[in-house]
């Protein structure tokens, strides 16, 4: 997981031209969204380091949301 202040590593790893999406805590729907991708990652083999990151960014970004503000996409 990183935020904007820290960099976020795999901006750098994404080639000049590959499309990326991103979701914010802003973003009601993100921590429901990042479990279901842990959920289908663990099933499709990825390494349980990288769906435990992506379960601690949907945590971090439940408890963001409970201190600031959520919407819904727009």
């Amino acid at each position: 997981m990183a935020t904007k202040k820290e960099g976020i590593a795999c901006y750098d790893k994404a080639a000049l031209d590959e499309p990326l999406f991103v979701l914010r805590s802003t973003d009601s729907l993100a921590p429901e969204i990042v479990r279901e991708w842990a959920y289908r990652a663990k099933a499709a083999g990825t390494p349980d380091e990288k769906v435990e990151e992506a379960r601690r960014a949907a945590d971090a970004m439940e408890d963001w949301q409970i201190t600031n503000s959520k919407k819904v996409p727009d």
